[in-house]
């Protein structure tokens, strides 16, 4: 259930991102099935931007009989699949690599990056940042990811959750944790007093769809790699200082298949948290 939940969801933001590439594009190039996916893989180029779900994506997109939504429709879409700031802004990043890919120049579509920045409800700095940095050379997704400690906050609460736990973390609370994370004595002290205080009282009455909450909102969530690669080493290294059982390990299997990452690679850096408490 969590599993189909979250990859939809995922399905319909790529699908969203994939739109407002095109929407961008067809005012640069004729919008035929095989130029829309020449650009989309222009944008797939960038290795914290590849990932294979979005390739299929893309070939579906390609394949779609009907013709692609614009205007008004278009953004209203955009805004429900696109609800949070940061995804928003990878889509307006997104859009304007492919408009620009190859040392292009977007001036055949400044109107429509314009327009879609607008509709997106993106602030004049937010797209002023975006575009600077991508002339830097700095990927969309990095330009677009979220500060680390909401991200971290997100992580813990996972962990606490799939042990059937509310956490209400006080940014205190998660900093502590989150600097001690090679400590293991010190992590585990620190989280079997936050069980202890939360449990009192405070169990939830569905962790499962709270989780499942918390999970979408990581798996949602823009990052890069090496930011993928410290969600799940936290996730880890977290799970082994509340307790790992079953739970935990199908919680970190789930997680490291929706961010995601190489499987072998990804069991490693596990392993090797494992090994460290």
């Amino acid at each position: 259930m969590i599993r189909t939940h979250i990859s939809e969801a995922c399905d319909a933001r790529d699908l969203a991102l994939l739109d407002a590439v095109l929407f961008v594009i067809q005012a640069k190039e004729p919008p035929t099935p095989a130029r829309q996916l020449e650009a989309w893989h222009r944008v797939l180029g960038d290795p914290e931007v590849r990932d294979p779900r979005r390739e299929l994506l893309a070939a579906r997109l390609a394949r779609r009989a009907a013709a692609p939504v614009e205007g008004d429709t278009l953004f209203a879409s955009l805004r429900v699949r696109l609800p949070d700031t940061p995804n928003r802004l990878l889509a307006y990043g997104l859009a304007l690599k492919a408009a620009t890919a190859h040392g292009g120049h977007p001036g055949p579509v400044q109107l429509s990056l314009a327009l879609l920045s607008r509709e997106l409800g993106l602030t004049p700095a937010q797209a002023r940042d975006m575009r600077l940095g991508i002339l830097d050379g700095v990927s969309p997704v990095a330009l677009a990811a979220e500060p680390a400690h909401p991200r971290r906050a997100r992580v813990l609460e996972a962990v606490l959750l799939a042990a059937g736990l509310e956490a209400h973390l006080t940014e205190a609370e998660t900093l502590a944790l989150d600097a001690s994370r090679e400590d293991a004595p010190l992590l585990q002290e620190l989280s079997g007093q936050l069980l202890r205080r939360i449990a009192f009282g405070s169990q939830v009455a569905s962790p499962l769809d709270a989780l499942c909450r918390q999970l979408t909102d990581l798996a949602l969530a823009p990052a890069t790699l090496a930011q993928r690669w410290d969600t799940l080493r936290l996730a880890s290294c977290f799970s082994h200082a509340v307790g790992h059982d079953l739970g935990q390990q199908l919680l970190l299997d789930l997680l490291q298949e929706l961010l995601p990452l190489g499987a072998v690679a990804a069991a490693r850096a596990t392993a090797r948290e494992s090994a460290r408490t």
